[in-house]
């Protein structure tokens, strides 16, 4: 009896041994996958980080709590690119930007006032080309009219238009230039609750139905995020090249969005691209916001449209906004910039190994600018 009582102690002593080996046997092994899996993401990244075509002499940009960043102020920086393909040179452009984070052709200028003042991403920022060659700089030189370009490379047109609004004012222009490509996309957000994981401002609809409204992140998330590396997506554009970016924010990013995507998040479905959303509601959303602006500036807007988003739309702005905003559709970009454009030298036409507006094309855009302005007598004659 003894003995049996012994052998049934060691026993119920063993059991709990034999757990929790087994246990850790089972975490070891479900863990190893989940390993794995983390390591082929940060290797993805790593290798996009030492495979990316493009540099930067250094961020020109910082964190800014209601538009995700801006330019900094009186920086000098630079972008460039590499074709890996090697079937073209790359290029190469220097970056200023004023005594307001403002692009100029020169850091720590003052701000022109009293100009033209134009609101918009990369196209309208000049992305690979000098500051001269972009097509704010071909208007100055052609019109020799102030200006000003509230502008950054990856920006949503929500972001850009916040920034227009948050100037408008101090800028006291006589007119403002809009182009949009499709950014408007940037700025969709999806989700059945409010977005708060998000590092830049988003429309948002609260009901399939409903008309769209502007979200902006939680006080105090954007600077904490950059704190610890986690920066907004499209920021890489602005000079954030480093390892931080490639091995924090993307992977990051990359969850939330597969989160919002399969229904258990609200936010960015893309960092890029309207996904999931009522693509009408979005674009009317970024409409209102440009009449907004243009009725705070109280100024004529000229609206580049050479997608066609907006002119089935200008009739549901309020009467004060709409007589603002002046259009540019399809058919005259193509008579003026796109059809011209193609008998350019290639290098003249885009930037080498890119795909943004080189010199050529952005003098082409400058010239319809400056020709619209003058024909609503926002500019005094025609150059």
């Amino acid at each position: 009896m003894a003995q049996t009582n012994g052998e049934a102690t060691g026993q119920s002593k063993g059991q709990p041994r034999g757990f929790v080996r087994t246990a850790a046997m089972w975490a070891i092994l479900l863990a190893i996958p989940a390993v794995a899996l983390v390591l082929m993401v940060l290797g993805y990244y790593a290798w996009a980080k030492t495979t990316y075509p493009a540099y930067a002499c250094g961020s020109f940009a910082k964190p800014d709590g209601e538009i995700g960043w801006v330019l900094r102020e009186n920086a000098s920086s630079c972008i460039g690119g590499r074709d890996v393909s090697g079937e073209t040179e790359g290029f190469h452009a220097e970056v200023f930007t004023d005594v307001n984070g403002f692009r100029s052709a020169r850091a720590g200028v003052e701000t022109q006032t009293g100009g033209v003042f134009f609101v918009g991403d990369s196209w309208t920022f000049g992305f690979g080309v000098e500051y001269e060659d972009s097509f704010p700089g071909r208007f100055e030189a052609l019109t020799d009219a102030p200006v000003a370009v509230a502008a950054s490379p990856a920006y949503s047109a929500l972001q850009a238009i916040l920034l227009g609004e948050r100037w408008v004012e101090r800028i006291e222009p006589k007119a403002l230039v809009y182009l949009d490509h499709g950014f408007w996309e940037r700025a969709a957000c999806r989700g059945s609750s409010r977005p708060t994981r998000i590092l830049k401002p988003c429309f948002w609809q609260p009901a399939p139905d409903a008309p769209a409204e502007t979200v902006a992140p939680p006080p105090g998330r954007v600077e904490t995020a950059w704190r610890w590396g986690n920066l907004p997506g499209g920021v890489l554009g602005v000079g954030e090249t480093g390892w931080d970016y490639f091995l924090i924010s993307r992977p990051l990013a990359q969850i939330q969005q597969l989160l919002v995507r399969i229904g258990l998040a609200s936010g960015f479905g893309h960092d890029f691209a309207a996904w999931g959303v009522d693509r009408d509601e979005m674009r009317r959303a970024t409409l209102a916001r440009l009449g907004g602006l243009a009725e705070k500036g109280g100024v004529p807007l000229l609206l580049l449209d050479p997608g066609e988003y907006y002119g089935d739309m200008l009739g549901e702005l309020p009467e004060a906004q709409r007589a603002l905003i002046h259009r540019v559709g399809a058919q005259p970009w193509s008579e003026e910039v796109s059809a011209p454009a193609n008998l350019l030298p290639p290098d003249q036409a885009r930037v080498p190994g890119d795909g943004h507006y080189g010199p050529g094309s952005n003098d082409l855009i400058a010239r319809l600018i400056a020709a619209e302005l003058t024909r609503i007598g926002a500019l005094p004659s025609a150059p």
